[in-house]
């Protein structure tokens, strides 16, 4: 590493006193950690620290980060600074090579306070400065800050680079992830898209019913369930009371649906106290500027909000018996504002600090109630932090988006390590083919689906889609979520993306005219998925080929093809195959 790698400490106040020290640690040969120590002359809220170090403009040709989406170029001096604080995104970067290799990857030990990361490139000198930034938001007054930065250079695949990231949180036993049932792993029936606030129960239990049915175990009520009103905004969140008239007895209604066996959790959403709610009367003085017209966000540096939130979660566990719940918008608990009360005085300073304390203490209560309580956290807030808070981490919305959906949750997937991750619920058109409705299914294969459609607006095809990919989703459950994950080319957002066991196999394909190397496979039993919508694929058998019987089914499951290919038969061989469909490669003895 050259010397201009090593972290470059500046106070960005002169008038503030800031002693620093460095010191570095080599792990092993390209994995660095560099402990940084900040003393202040006295108690006190520091001001902004910088810390900046460069790179050597080679064989790099893409970066990285949680919140990143599509856009994987590199850019020059005008990107902007990355946000990271307890409830949104996490401090890590990663720079990789054309063929998907890590060329620096550096994490930082401080995911609760609000930090800002830049990489951009400096044309003039041809190397990739990376920046972050301490201390820019209010923070806790202290007197001594330490922060460990963990900087990987091996030539390794960028994929574990970032599960090296994520099990050095692990180890730090501020980040020790919530334990994660193994129900967190069953798929899901969601009612946002299906059926946004309109919700009664008698139509939910319909739906429990036809999806537990398909392979469904676990249900989400969403939005409206706490309001008659159905126009989509929040001005009725903060009171959380059962609508009556949709649930005239909301308890047997749960028990009804986990008498299906399913499991039952609730939508809050945290933050907001609705202009139109009781919750706005009582805390009107203790919240932040507000994020929408018709709702304010409740600060949770006041005692008796994080309390007062705490309380409905307790309730919702305790009183109405539900399994878990799916906690929305934490990461709205950010402002550089501090607000003051006549009511009561706030214990603590940083918002984002306050928020990690209130969700680590409703974790701790809702456990000691039920131990295996399931809670959703969705992007943006899925560092290592909301880990410990919640057990699912779910892509952002992006309905009937194929691709948005894929990339999502491929991303998450890196940095999750065994919290269950879940896709943005699925949903398309009644008059869709079964075949495009299917991409959107096979886009999630690597995450636990969550469906969000009625059964009387899809087609008999579709139907039909559905139960089969819910039953080949089941029955690769094991593979898919605690295999060997291999995302590639993260910079063409992974257009080729395997998973492997001791005894199995399974590439998916999300490119037309890729070519499947199967000469090199460790394992026996090749499962290939074309999430294309291209009617072949091409395999590479090498020279040392192996001989396969080819079993190959439409996205319905309906057989199309039933063939073999030989081993003398070596080079490129082209199975015909469905848009959508699948194909089951199973090794044999042309001797016997």
């Amino acid at each position: 590493m050259t010397t201009d790698c090593f972290p470059k400490i500046t106070s960005l106040q002169a008038e503030q006193v800031i002693i620093s020290k460095s010191a570095c640690e080599e792990i092993q040969p390209g994995l660095v950690e560099h402990q940084i120590d900040i003393e202040l002359a006295r108690v006190t809220t520091p001001s902004p620290v910088a810390i900046e170090w460069c790179i050597p403009l080679i064989d790099i040709s893409g970066k990285w980060h949680p919140l990143i989406k599509s856009d994987r170029s590199l850019t020059s001096g005008w990107c902007e600074y990355v946000d990271s604080y307890a409830t949104k995104g996490a401090p890590v970067f990663s720079l990789f090579s054309e063929s998907g290799e890590n060329r620096q990857t550096f994490a930082l030990s401080d995911a609760i306070n609000p930090i800002q990361m830049r990489v951009q490139v400096e044309e003039d000198t041809a190397k990739v400065k990376c920046e972050v930034i301490l201390f820019e938001a209010p923070t806790e007054p202290l007197e001594h800050y330490s922060l460990t930065i963990l900087i990987d250079t091996r030539a390794i695949p960028h994929y574990e680079a970032l599960a090296q990231v994520s099990q050095w949180w692990e180890a730090m036993p501020l980040y020790k992830p919530a334990p994660v049932p193994a129900q967190a792993y069953a798929p899901v029936y969601s009612t946002w898209y299906s059926f946004h606030q309109e919700l009664t129960e008698n139509a939910i239990e319909t739906c429990c019913k036809w999806s537990q049915a398909m392979g469904c175990q676990t249900v989400i009520v969403d939005d409206g369930w706490q309001t008659d009103d159905s126009n989509k905004g929040y001005q009725f969140c903060g009171d959380w009371e059962i609508a009556r008239t949709k649930f005239p007895n909301f308890s047997a209604h749960v028990k009804r649906v986990q008498a299906l066996d399913m499991r039952y959790m609730l939508w809050f959403s945290v933050p907001y106290a609705g202009l139109a709610s009781q919750a706005w009367k009582t805390f009107e003085d203790r919240t932040l500027p507000k994020p929408f017209d018709n709702a304010a966000c409740l600060d949770p540096r006041y005692p008796q909000v994080r309390a007062y939130l705490i309380e409905f979660y307790r309730r919702a566990i305790q009183e109405w018996q539900l399994d878990g719940l799916k906690l929305d918008f934490v990461d709205q608990f950010t402002a550089e504002v501090c607000t003051t009360s006549d009511q009561e005085i706030a214990d603590m300073r940083s918002v984002p600090a306050a928020a990690d304390r209130l969700l680590s203490d409703m974790m701790t209560q809702l456990q000691v109630l039920n131990p295996e309580v399931l809670i959703e956290f969705r992007q943006n807030y899925i560092g290592p932090a909301m880990r410990k808070y919640g057990n699912i981490l779910r892509a952002n919305d992006c309905p009937n988006d194929a691709l948005s959906n894929r990339v999502r949750t491929i991303d998450l997937r890196l940095l999750a390590g065994s919290t269950a991750v879940h896709s943005d619920m699925i949903m398309w058109n009644r008059n869709e083919s079964p075949e495009r409705a299917a991409l959107q299914l096979w886009a999630t294969l690597f995450s636990v689906p969550q469906i969000s459609v009625k059964p009387e607006d899809i087609s008999k095809q579709q139907n039909q889609m559905l139960r089969f990919y819910l039953k080949f989703w089941n029955s690769h459950r094991e593979l898919l979520m605690h295999g060997d994950f291999k995302p590639s080319q993260p910079q063409y957002l992974y257009p080729v993306v395997k998973v492997e066991s001791a005894d199995a196999t399974l590439i998916a394909l999300y490119q037309n005219n890729h070519i499947v190397d199967v000469s090199k496979l460790r394992t026996r039993k090749l499962t290939v998925v074309n999430a294309t919508e291209s009617r072949r694929v091409v395999i590479d058998l090498g020279e040392q080929a192996q001989s396969y019987q080819v079993k190959a089914y439409d996205c319905m499951g309906q057989p199309t093809a039933n063939t073999q290919i030989i081993k003398q038969q070596t080079g490129l061989y082209s199975i015909s195959m469905p848009a959508s469909g699948v194909a089951d490669l199973s090794p044999i003895d042309t001797h016997s």
